[in-house]
């Protein structure tokens, strides 16, 4: 299994509660993706402008499949519209 944690600091200007609405329509969307065992959205309780999406998919194969879909390619670039740097991705895989 893969473990993906993106984490992005949202624009002094951005709006957090239009961007969480358009994160949490792609967790919505990306959990019922084939292959997908977990995916969530927090909020940073320390720094209200940073958030962080925790995926967890069975393979990469899946997780190729997801990042190719329609709500992935719509939405990140939506979300990323509202960040100071995009996303920064760590991914992981379990048992290694």
């Amino acid at each position: 299994m893969i473990r993906l944690n993106a984490f992005f600091t949202l624009k002094e200007t951005a709006d957090a509660d239009k961007v969480l609405a358009l994160a949490k329509e792609l967790v919505e969307s990306s959990r019922k993706d084939e292959g997908n065992v977990a995916y969530d959205i927090f909020c940073s309780g320390t720094n209200p402008k940073v958030m962080m999406f925790c995926e967890t998919w069975q393979n990469a194969d899946v997780l190729d499949k997801h990042s190719k879909s329609e709500h992935f390619t719509r939405l990140v670039p939506a979300i990323e519209a509202y960040t100071e740097s995009g996303l920064k991705c760590e991914q992981f895989e379990f048992g290694k």
